[in-house]
């Protein structure tokens, strides 16, 4: 029952000064100290909904408001938004409502204005959450024994048509029949096992309506179980057989398709009904509402089926909303899942624990945690209790802000007030724990998870499997592996994306490769982030071949590929790779750890698993810029837009270019796509002064993204600039991200931390740094005791010290004659003593050794160079 003066939620109220965020050790404050934060609540009115609206849309950046409103029928729309006879605070606050609600004249309907029309239909429809045993259906003494029969038998057992005879005179038809079918769809996902009963049922109706009844009751059956395609084919049967043509048995096969989030299956059986001559119901429209939020169809098409049921002349229930709800929250449109909150309360329809769930979903997806908590504390006032699903909601929104400590505290609350955990809730767990590396409450949870009988599950598994894996804790995710085959876990596709992701990024490219030939043969069907991932494996090998063959191979499946894909391959061009000829594999790949014959071998038997021979050919690098060119193309005519890690990528692939004329080459031709972007790079390649005045506003461009992608773009560029000879040029981009603070605590006065910079851009900033020293010295002040450049092992370094940008500052140093050394307790670190810097930095032939020159000034015209590729249109 809704409350007397009911609470709208703002979504961006703001904090007074004084009220510090809930503290972690009591995240859920007692209610009655919430009501009086007058500054968290604002009630219903029609003076404070515009600002309350509007307000909202800038909410959980990104989350912006979808408009509810959207042009309605005349009828509809023709009613002024300010009518007097309104009564309901949220159609005053929020006129884009208004077009939902057929009018006559300036008011609801009569029969929507009664409050008892709603509150019945409320009541009628607490299916969600599912209905309890005891509240399910009544059925007979003999049904129960009947269905205890059937459960026990297996599926290919012939007795089953015999405990339907020997219960015969005893089975109430068609009720009793009935209730097993919706049994068996509840408790045991036996297809097989439904269908059997259903044929042996069947010839014991006695007329169509009984027919229709068991049909109805054996699709809903099916729906449960998760086999919308079976169920339609008894749909399909029933059908010809004259007695499916009913409201009932259309409204539980668009349930069936909601259940599995088919959405467009879902929609076609709504217009089948209405050619039929059927009138869809209230049950029939909350199915499709529901099947359009599984399936993640536009908000606006969704809210569509409420206006259409509503101008029907169908009053929503308490489905209505919930469906609306969570269709609301899986969009992310916070305002939009508001609005149709306070609407529940304002027509009178009581929310549920469902409702609540959702709602508080809807709110932590975007990240308005106090706002989250002050849903929860006002449950009571309702006489919902929060729950589990409650407190699990609110533990996974904290985790996604890394706010793990107060995810913990909900955990301990929840453990204080005796709810027990749900999978979900440990899953949840589990995940904080392996973010947080907390090893010895990850076996805990699992010896909880064993004592009260929750079963681990595909989600479970992955989550285990990923967290160790991040860690390197590989022994660990074996033993995962065999115990998920050996409890009849089956993998799902984010089992093998995450094994793949993992084993790459461990360079364990051999074990990546035989997970996805393993994957092949799985008969799952993939998807993009499986593609990407193993692509990505690829890439990193050099195998530009057979990523793009597996792109291409993606394409026809009907997987779209994104800009992570695109990314990911464009990246890959120029480096070393494995070499497969039709005698056998090759090594390109010298120096890397690890890329022995168990790699290979993989590799090879990829290769000719895909039916792809990589033969290195002396035409690679000119196929390849075509490639790149393709590969663009192909971005574009499948919408897919480029991003700054493209350009990024772009700019390593011209690094890895035999010559300045073929990057230069590459360059000039994007800019047929992007002037801007890849003109600026272009004019920087070829020492043109007036690119620096773009170079300025490309830089303030890139302000907006987030630190790694902004320094993947400066390492890139200065990477490419330091390769083709533009050490200047070079010198200012990496000042320019100096200045802007791209690589965070990396320059002081007399240290460096070059752990996130590229190898030309390190080497950029180190003449930098050593000749801001020259200037100190000469200034006449005193260097301090020690000072040290930091270059780390290497982020995937396997031996200490087996840092690349370590290897490189140390040639440069020595090349210099700079007075730096390994420090003897830390491998990645060059020292020297201040005195002993000063020295050198005095030398006379220092400072001409510390300055860098470019290579190339403004070189002629690059536009005659075009013609040795042909320009493609993009």
């Amino acid at each position: 029952m809704a409350s007397s003066t009911p609470p709208h939620y703002s979504i961006t109220t703001p904090k007074p000064h004084h009220t510090p965020h809930p503290t972690p050790q009591n995240p859920l404050q007692k209610h009655h100290q919430s009501r009086h934060r007058s500054s968290h609540r604002l009630h219903s009115s029609s003076s404070s909904g515009s600002a309350a609206a509007s307000s909202s849309a800038g909410a959980c950046g990104g989350a912006a408001s979808t408009t509810i409103a959207s042009s309605a029928s005349a009828g509809s729309s023709s009613a002024p938004a300010s009518s007097s006879s309104h009564k309901n605070g949220i159609l005053d606050r929020n006129p884009a409502f208004l077009p939902y609600y057929p009018q006559q004249g300036a008011g609801l309907t009569p029969e929507f204005r009664r409050n008892r029309t709603t509150r019945v239909i409320s009541k009628r429809n607490l299916s969600s959450p599912r209905p309890s045993q005891s509240s399910a259906r009544a059925a007979s003494p003999a049904a129960a024994r009947c269905l205890l029969q059937i459960l026990r038998s297996g599926p290919d057992d012939h007795p089953l048509g015999d405990i339907v005879t020997s219960f015969r005179l005893d089975l109430a038809v068609p009720e009793d029949y009935c209730y097993i079918l919706h049994e068996l769809g509840n408790r045991q996902k036996c297809p097989l096992k439904a269908l059997k009963f259903f044929n042996s049922a069947m010839p014991l109706m006695k007329s169509l309506t009984e027919q229709g009844k068991l049909l109805t009751a054996a699709i809903g059956g099916l729906g449960r179980m998760g086999c919308p395609d079976l169920a339609r084919k008894v749909f399909d049967v029933g059908l010809s057989s004259g007695y499916a043509n009913t409201i009932y048995a259309h409204s539980a096969l668009i349930s069936a398709y909601a259940r599995s989030g088919l959405a467009m299956k879902a929609m076609d059986v709504l217009e089948m009904m209405k050619a039929a001559g059927l009138k869809p119901t209230t049950i029939s429209y909350n199915a499709v509402i529901d099947a359009c939020g599984k399936g993640g169809v536009d908000l606006q098409l969704t809210l569509g089926f409420f206006r259409e049921m509503l101008h029907n002349g169908l009053f929503p229930d308490r489905k209505t909303f919930n469906s609306l709800l969570a269709a609301c929250s899986r969009a992310g449109h916070l305002e939009d899942a508001r609005m149709v909150f306070d609407e529940m309360i304002h027509l009178g329809i009581g929310q549920d624990i469902y409702t609540y769930n959702t709602f508080i979903d809807a709110i932590c997806k975007c990240g308005n945690m106090e706002l989250a908590l002050q849903v929860t504390l006002d449950m009571p006032m309702n006489s919902v209790q929060p729950n589990v699903v409650t407190y699990s909601t609110l533990m996974d929104g904290y985790s996604k802000l890394e706010q793990f400590d107060e995810a913990l505290n909900l955990y301990e609350k929840m453990k204080a007030l005796k709810i027990g955990l749900d999978r979900v809730c440990y899953n949840t767990l589990l995940s904080i724990y392996v973010k947080t590396g907390r090893y010895e409450d990850i076996v805990r949870v699992c010896n909880e998870m064993d004592v009260t009988g929750v079963d681990k599950d595909t989600v479970t598994y992955n989550c285990l499997i990923n967290g160790h894996g991040k860690q390197g804790r590989f022994d660990i995710v074996g033993y995962l592996i065999q115990e998920m085959r050996d409890r009849g876990v089956s993998p799902s596709v984010l089992t093998y994306s995450t094994l793949i992701d993992i084993y790459s990024k461990a360079g364990m490219y051999g074990d990546a490769a035989n997970v996805f030939l393993e994957f092949k043969e799985s008969g799952l069907k993939a998807d993009v982030v499986l593609y990407s991932s193993f692509i990505d494996t690829l890439a990193k090998n050099g195998l530009v071949d057979c990523a793009v063959w597996l792109l291409d191979e993606m394409t026809r499946m009907g997987i779209e590929p994104n800009v992570v894909t695109y990314n990911t391959i464009i990246d890959a061009f120029g480096k070393p790779r494995i070499v497969v000829e039709d005698g056998g594999v090759g090594n390109e790949l010298a120096g890397v750890e690890g890329s022995g014959g168990q790699i290979v071998g993989a590799f090879g038997q990829l290769a000719k698993g895909i039916g792809r021979a990589v033969v290195e050919d002396s035409r690679r690098r000119s196929e390849e810029l075509l490639c790149i060119l393709g590969l663009f193309q192909k971005m574009i005519q499948q919408g897919v837009r480029p991003n700054v890690v493209t350009f990024s990528a772009i700019l390593n692939a011209c690094s890895r270019c035999n010559s300045f004329e073929d990057a230069s080459l590459l360059l000039e031709q994007l800019r047929l796509f992007d002037n801007f972007v890849y003109g600026v790079a272009h004019g920087l390649l070829m020492g043109s002064r007036e690119a620096w005045v773009q170079a300025q506003s490309l830089f303030d461009e890139l302000r907006r993204m987030d630190p790694p992608t902004s320094s993947a773009f400066y390492n890139a560029l200065t990477d490419m600039l330091w390769h083709f000879g533009q050490r200047r040029g070079a010198q200012q981009v990496v000042l320019e991200g100096v200045h802007r603070h791209v690589w965070e605590n990396t320059w002081t006065k007399y240290s460096l931390d070059l752990h996130l910079m590229s190898v030309g851009a390190a080497q950029a900033m180190v003449h930098a740094w050593l000749l801001s020293m020259h200037s100190i010295v000469f200034e006449g002040r005193k260097l301090p005791e020690y000072v040290s450049i930091l270059t780390g092992w290497g982020k995937h370094s396997k031996v200490a010290g087996a840092s690349t940008l370590r290897r490189v500052i140390e040639t440069l140093l020595n090349s210099m004659g700079a007075p730096f050394h390994l420090e003897k307790f830390n491998v990645g670190r060059f020292v020297s003593a201040g005195a002993t810097v000063t020295a050198w930095l005095r030398e006379s032939g220092t400072v001409n050794i510390l300055l860098l020159h470019d290579k190339r000034v403004q070189s002629a015209n690059p536009l005659n160079l075009i013609p040795i590729l042909q320009v493609l249109r993009l």
